[in-house]
């Protein structure tokens, strides 16, 4: 079998042209434009709040700028696509004037909202359904040719934690990626990063199962990207709430940055720079 090293190598995803090295860790800093984002420090209404905090993520060290307008905290109320473009349609448009220089990733799984987003400026399409809530999200995608992150996720749009696979549970992640990965290449859709979907339809102990097995995702020689901040996966285990629950997700995110992780989604940018610097400086 191929060693772990071999994995390492540069894995360049093409945006718009220009090759990008995610083989260098990025960081992908969450900007909620939602009522009811789980986390409350990071819903953002304003112009004023609005560049403010973009500009706080660029200056801490966020490569990436991932804009949602649906909260995917379990038994949240799924908005419509009309309802995620009235919350989009002037946010986009004024960041993208705001910071034309910086990537931005929309956060939806309705192909009208990737279709808007990346008509204006969106860079990335980050899908939490893996393709599987809207049949029409892939041929967006396909057509104008954007990077797409590929979640694993069994579960519902509820997003309930508990348990969906019955058995085999690793395998099932395996094959979920190598079938959908082959799906999306047959449709052009070349420029993939694999999410192995922390807290989607879930059990705590399937999600530490992930990290666990985690080098196992690189098989398949894509970025893969993780978003474990501030989830129950680490409120439940330290009996914390959202508002204490950031060292743990410190702690995670450099167990998975040594295993060699390239995107990290997090609320806490500049603590996640801190745990790249580190982490880059003692290898």
């Amino acid at each position: 079998m191929t060693s772990n090293t071999s994995f390492r190598i540069s894995r360049f995803i093409r945006i718009k042209g220009q090759l990008h090295d995610f083989s260098s860790p990025k960081i992908m800093g969450i900007l909620n434009m939602t009522p009811d984002s789980f986390y409350e420090k990071s819903r953002i209404s304003h112009d004023k709040d609005l560049i403010s905090t973009v500009e706080s993520m660029i200056k801490a060290g966020a490569d990436i700028i991932d804009i949602g307008a649906s909260s995917t905290r379990p038994g949240a109320e799924t908005p419509s696509a009309e309802e995620e473009l009235v919350r989009l349609k002037e946010v986009i448009p004024f960041i993208r004037k705001q910071f034309p220089d910086v990537l931005m990733s929309i956060d939806t799984f309705y192909a009208e909202v990737a279709e808007f987003a990346l008509s204006n400026g969106v860079d990335l399409v980050n899908d939490i359904s893996g393709g599987q809530f809207d049949p029409k999200l892939w041929d967006t995608v396909a057509k104008h040719e954007a990077p797409y992150i590929l979640t694993y996720h069994r579960g519902s749009k509820s997003n309930k934690s508990e348990s969906v696979v019955t058995e085999n549970f690793m395998l099932d992640v395996l094959r979920y990626f190598a079938e959908k990965i082959s799906a999306l290449e047959k449709m052009g859709v070349l420029n993939i990063i694999l999410d192995p979907g922390f807290g989607f339809g879930k059990s705590l102990e399937e999600n530490y199962a992930l990290i666990q097995s985690f080098d196992m995702l690189h098989i398949f020689e894509k970025p893969i990207l993780v978003g474990i901040s501030r989830k129950s996966m680490i409120r439940e285990l330290l009996a914390v709430d959202t508002e204490h629950a950031l060292n743990g997700t410190s702690i995670l995110n450099t167990l998975l940055y040594a295993k060699n992780a390239h995107v990290f989604r997090v609320h806490d940018v500049q603590e996640m720079n801190e745990v790249r610097t580190l982490m880059q400086a003692s290898r």
